[in-house]
């Protein structure tokens, strides 16, 4: 029985493949042998073609012609309490949120602060847990040890 209408397996544009007009403008822009760059500046400097396209082409050429600077580091002093432990991290965060609060430093550095004191908390308390769990198996090793004998 033949199927009359509806989708068919396999029929239409595959996903994700170019419609032919989008293919057609690949096609110029390659065969011109112009790079992106070069093609958008000649369509923003076009005086015929229309200024929507031009002004297009200008925001799209402009992050090549005049990229971003990129964020400069800087030191940042701050004085911080010593963090041995997970208590004195806590405290450490408190004056990087003060620093923050007050204009010291910038939230972005804040957070990058927070992220080193949160790596030694991490670091602090891993260590914490090691020294338990080998008092622990100590303890079950001396139990078993002692009910052996």
């Amino acid at each position: 029985m033949a199927k009359i209408g509806g989708a068919r397996a396999g029929a239409g544009r595959k996903p994700g493949s170019l419609n032919q007009r989008t293919v057609e403008m690949a096609a110029e822009i390659l065969g011109s042998g112009k790079s992106p760059l070069a093609y958008l500046l000649e369509v923003m400097m076009d005086e015929t073609a229309e200024q929507k396209r031009r002004d297009w082409a200008a925001e799209k050429a402009a992050a090549y012609l005049h990229p971003r600077p990129a964020p400069i580091p800087r030191s940042i002093n701050i004085e911080m309490p010593a963090v041995g432990n997970a208590s004195e991290v806590a405290a450490a965060i408190g004056v990087v949120v003060d620093a923050v609060a007050g204009g010291k430093v910038s939230p972005s550095e804040g957070q990058s602060l927070v992220s080193i004191l949160e790596a030694q908390r991490k670091a602090i308390e891993t260590e914490d847990i090691v020294k338990r769990l080998d008092d622990l198996e100590a303890r079950l090793g001396d139990r078993k040890r002692g009910t052996n004998d």
